[in-house]
């Protein structure tokens, strides 16, 4: 159990150094997330990320998208450095519609 302690620690530590905000490992049994994932589907709140969708279940069962799976690493990185100006979202929104 230690060694898998140290795996995980170093894992986020280079998940730190490359830059990532924050690095999670997971179990892969997800059951208990289903029916929220699926209502958040159904919701069409995936957007434009068919990729979501295109699984269907196997997005909340992980060892059966890619078999063999035992534990779910997942990094976080913000979209926006932390110096963005104010007023950026009108900017882009502007930019958008130009």
């Amino acid at each position: 159990m230690t060694d898998l302690v140290a795996l995980a620690d170093t894992i986020k530590a280079w998940g730190h150094e490359l830059g990532f905000a924050d690095l999670r490992i997971a179990d892969v049994d997800l059951s208990h997330r289903e029916a929220g994932f699926q209502a958040w589907l159904d919701k069409g709140y995936h957007g434009e990320m068919d990729y979501m969708a295109s699984h269907g279940m196997k997005r909340a069962r992980p060892a059966e998208l890619v078999p063999g799976t035992v534990r779910v690493i997942t990094v976080r990185m913000p979209y926006l450095p932390r110096d963005t100006a104010a007023g950026w979202r009108e900017r882009e929104e502007a930019r958008g519609a130009d």
